[in-house]
């Protein structure tokens, strides 16, 4: 997932958002034709919504980053 969101080939496709905390499909037709066949073989956007999901990335369900995914880190401070 990271060395496709810095694929400057896929700039415009899947892109993080301005503050960096979560990033967006833009363009799904071309993201279904072009990164998920070179990344993950197959071309299905919900299997890989379903991935990203299982490693723990939520969608923003409102407000500006809607439709964006983020991850939350837990920091421990004890460690």
């Amino acid at each position: 997932l990271n060395r496709m969101l810095q694929d400057p080939e896929l700039s415009g496709v899947i892109d993080w958002m301005p503050h960096g905390r979560s990033w967006r499909i833009t363009d799904r037709e071309e993201f279904r034709a072009k990164a998920l066949p070179s990344y993950f073989q197959h071309t299905n956007i919900a299997s890989f919504i379903r991935l990203v999901n299982a490693w723990g990335f939520r969608r923003v369900q409102f407000g500006v980053d809607y439709d964006s995914y983020y991850h939350e880190v837990r920091h421990d401070s004890s460690i």
